[in-house]
């Protein structure tokens, strides 16, 4: 899946664009998260971003758990229910870690909107990719295991994911 996204200039130019792609269980959010994380990485310290995104779920999958960090007591059950916890784990990482101030905005698709628009063309135009987001097996504080199937970590709501395999195995017999 393709994670595209562009830096503008307050003329809306482009100063900085990355197209890259991440692995393992791929859907939409997943890519627009691994796009926010790629341009996390390349905010400097105590910096202030908005960032834009054409997906309400991604958004509410961040303000989600990092509210729930702060206010459940079971922090193992609450990863265990979430999707893309290895990539939002890094998102809240890195933003605490660097000191960044981060808005994020939900904006419409395909309006003529030139940040979201120009990151739309590169995921049209860049059909491969030749930098892979892999997020490393590194342990979030909460959660101090991983869950792997087929020798690749389970970055999924772990009891669906449970239910999905028995379900495919016992119709596969």
């Amino acid at each position: 899946m393709g994670t595209e996204w562009v830096i503008l200039n307050e003329e809306e130019k482009v100063m900085l664009k990355c197209s890259s792609s991440i692995t393992d269980w791929p859907s939409s959010t997943r890519a627009e998260l691994g796009a926010i994380l790629s341009a996390i990485l390349v905010l400097q310290t105590g910096q202030k971003a908005n960032i834009f995104t054409d997906l309400q779920a991604v958004i509410d999958s961040i303000k989600y758990i990092r509210t729930s960090l702060v206010s459940e007591k079971n922090k193992t059950r609450m990863w265990c229910k979430c999707n893309n916890y290895s990539i939002i784990s890094s998102i809240i990482k890195l933003i605490d870690n660097k000191l960044l101030e981060i808005m994020l905005i939900k904006v419409k698709g395909h309006l003529g909107i030139k940040g979201n628009e120009e990151a739309d063309r590169m995921v049209k135009n860049d059909t491969e990719k030749s930098t892979y987001i892999k997020i490393k097996d590194v342990q979030q504080k909460d959660l101090t295991y991983n869950i792997y199937w087929d020798g690749i970590r389970i970055d999924r709501h772990i009891k669906k994911f449970m239910d999905n395999l028995c379900e495919t195995t016992l119709d596969a017999v």
